[in-house]
């Protein structure tokens, strides 16, 4: 019978497979890579901007609470790895006024694998009521 394969066709399958399987998974790996990136830094602004939120309303004045929300949101980035920022507080019907609400919004900058300078803006808003039935400042 005979064969089937010429003489001049062997190994350029295994050329093939690495050429494509290189060019394939470079690609692939660089997204997953900065996919996950993204995330953790999302999840981490959103963890930074909820506790700094919830030490901003339960200090007992507006001066401990800024700096109570500065510390709790520097503890959470540094826990997840990333570098600290002061979060921008906002307050709706006055800071600490009771009924009243805080915003915390913290911004993280992500930088991307393999594109040097370029980076996304991560941002995450908490908003947290003031208990009703505290004390004014």
């Amino acid at each position: 019978m005979g064969r089937f394969i010429r003489a001049d066709d062997e190994g350029s399958v295994v050329l093939e497979v690495v050429v494509l399987g290189v060019g394939l998974l470079v690609p692939l790996l660089f997204g997953a890579i900065s996919i996950m990136d993204v995330e953790a830094a999302r999840f981490a602004a959103t963890s930074a901007a909820r506790e700094a939120a919830r030490a901003y309303v339960t200090a007992p004045t507006v001066v401990q609470a800024r700096a109570r929300a500065t510390m709790a949101a520097r503890l959470v980035l540094q826990d997840a790895q990333r570098s600290p920022v002061t979060p921008a507080v906002t307050c709706v019907g006055g800071c600490l006024r009771p009924g009243s609400h805080v915003n915390v919004t913290v911004s993280l900058a992500v930088s991307l694998p393999l594109l040097g300078r370029s980076a996304l803006t991560v941002s995450s808003t908490e908003s947290m009521p003031v208990d009703r039935f505290r004390d004014a400042p």
